[in-house]
């Protein structure tokens, strides 16, 4: 239960004359979830893209199974949710049934087999009532768990996520989390990136942090912590640990100005600085100049 199921070995990848990823060295173990964690542009969707097989490196080798010695492995993939059509005619137990398109043969339908699992899968996961809506008609939680239905439909030894808790609320996050973790104890190894690192601090045993390249990888207390982040992020973060939790979040004063008064200018208004402008009274022949004017933009 713990021979690699993929190996990157050295692997750089560069977009024309950007590189974007550079050597680097990944195992991702049976029954394992990881969390990717980075600054945006840090190569994150790429690194799941060398892992599913859809972009290929520049230089360095990507390896199936222990020593390379699969011909495949069976991966279940969900996207970003913004990289959707959500305009697309297409019902909920339709894309769940799109996972199995890969091993459907010549066959244009789903059999009766595949359609019966697409049906157990959506209940298991709580929106077995909602097969027929139009998937735009979800909440963003709801859609999140029909792709994940879908990437199930194939019964996967690896299940990639790009950022699946992204522009959902704490309790759907939660909820997503929650449901990740049951499939991994289920076997199912579970690779996400995100940008939420106190959710990957309480929920995920393994956290490789990414920006071109890998700059640390382990448990969330042996990567989390302040001279890491700085190196992975270029700014000062500050990392609490109390009663077993570990907590992230930006310094204080990390990306705020000095704003003393005394450096700037007299008759700055009060609000510049976040205060109450003191009382006064305005003298009858100005009142006109702060009679707001509406003026209407005119189409281009």
């Amino acid at each position: 239960m713990h021979h690699p199921i993929l190996e990157l070995r050295e692997v750089s990848f560069t977009y024309g004359e950007d590189v974007v990823l550079e050597r680097l060295n990944v195992t991702i173990r049976e029954g394992a979830f990881v969390g990717v964690v980075g600054p945006s542009g840090a190569g994150k969707s790429t690194l799941l893209r060398l892992l599913d097989g859809t972009a290929k490196p520049t230089r360095g080798t990507v390896l199936l199974g222990p020593e390379g010695r699969s011909r495949e492995i069976r991966l279940g993939v969900v996207p970003q949710l913004e990289t959707i059509d959500w305009n697309f005619p297409i019902t909920v137990e339709e894309v769940v049934l799109l996972g199995g398109a890969a091993d459907a043969g010549l066959r244009p339908w789903a059999s009766a087999e595949t359609k019966s699992r697409a049906r157990s899968l959506l209940d298991e996961l709580g929106i077995g009532p909602l097969a027929h809506r139009h998937i735009r008609n979800l909440s963003g939680g709801q859609q999140q768990r029909a792709f994940i239905a879908r990437a199930l439909l194939r019964k996967p030894e690896l299940l990639l996520l790009d950022e699946p808790t992204s522009g959902v609320d704490v309790a759907t996050r939660h909820d997503i989390l929650h449901l990740l973790h049951s499939l991994n104890h289920e076997g199912i190894a579970i690779v996400i990136t995100t940008h939420d690192l106190n959710a990957v601090a309480a929920h995920l045993p393994s956290l490789i942090c990414l920006n071109r390249r890998v700059v640390a990888a382990g448990t969330p207390d042996e990567v989390l912590r302040e001279d890491v982040l700085r190196e992975l992020y270029g700014a000062e973060m500050l990392v609490v640990r109390q009663d077993g939790m570990l907590l992230v979040g930006d310094a204080p004063g990390a990306f705020r100005d000095a704003h003393a008064r005394a450096g700037h200018p007299e008759g700055i208004a009060a609000a510049h600085f976040g205060e109450e402008p003191p009382e006064h009274e305005h003298p009858a022949e100005e009142e006109d100049r702060h009679t707001p004017v509406r003026t209407r933009q005119e189409p281009l």
